[in-house]
């Protein structure tokens, strides 16, 4: 999954800078291309808080020279984000409807044109996870999410109509998860038609069988000049149609019949 994201990265942003937040002893043999590691302690079994903490010691070392995005593993880039680098904000979080936990923290967009606001606006989000969320049984899984939410400093159901808002001196942007964070159905065919207009893809939990498919019929036949990519993804792409199909049917005539046993 990591060499997926990485290569959809680079296909939508030549040039692109990878970096993978991990501890000493992950092996990264399978990742094609070059990646930076910042390898820190990693408590397994409070792994959000883990993954906030690293990122916020990227942000701090990091010289802004570019936008920073900071992305789950199992995430792919549909197309270019920078058209949103270019917009007037330090923060892009991505907000679905939800009220409990309205921003996924599988997706953040730090812009560089302030970096220090940037820098503070992660630090205080950190010290609300620790604060807030970490001895409540949230460490592992979702207080990235509700300390992300209690930083924006909004009620879910006011997102819905804005795009930029000012939070402690901070522009937060908001990004609809429909475009920008868009989880499809765990179907094969939720993914047939390409999904031309979602920019990010985030196969999260038992989606990711559909990561490397989608990759196959839709994003590898771009990356490589060869002649036959695109006879190959096409072929990808009627191999996945088929695919669907055959899933459709087993679904059907797994499901009984009204009425039956």
């Amino acid at each position: 999954m990591l060499d997926l994201l990485f290569r959809s990265a680079r296909l939508s942003h030549p040039g692109a800078v990878c970096t993978l937040l991990t501890e000493a002893a992950t092996d990264v043999r399978g990742i094609r291309g070059a990646v930076r590691r910042l390898d820190l302690p990693i408590d397994h079994g409070a792994l959000m808080f883990s993954r906030s903490v690293a990122q916020l010691a990227c942000i701090e070392q990091d010289d802004f020279d570019r936008p920073l995005v900071l992305l789950d593993s199992d995430i792919l880039l549909r197309g270019s984000l920078q058209p949103l680098f270019d917009e007037d904000f330090d923060v892009g979080v991505t907000w679905r409807e939800s009220r409990t936990m309205p921003i996924n923290g599988g997706l953040l967009v730090l812009n560089n044109r302030r970096p220090e606001v940037v820098r503070t606006f992660f630090r205080r989000f950190v010290a609300i996870y620790r604060e807030r969320y970490h001895s409540d049984g949230n460490a592992a899984w979702y207080g990235d999410q509700l300390a992300l939410r209690d930083s924006v400093g909004l009620e879910h159901h006011e997102m819905h109509n804005r795009e930029v808002y000012e939070h402690d001196g901070c522009r937060i942007r908001f990004l609809p998860c429909e475009t920008y964070n868009f989880s499809p159905d765990n179907r094969l065919a939720a993914i047939v038609d390409g999904l031309p207009d979602k920019l990010v893809l985030h196969f999260k939990g038992q989606r990711k069988r559909l990561m490397e498919p989608f990759w196959d019929a839709f994003l590898q036949p771009r990356e490589s000049r060869v002649p036959w990519a695109a006879w190959r993804g096409r072929r990808a792409q009627r191999q996945l149609a088929q695919a669907a199909v055959d899933e459709e049917r087993a679904t059907v005539a797994a499901t009984p019949a009204k009425g039956r046993a």
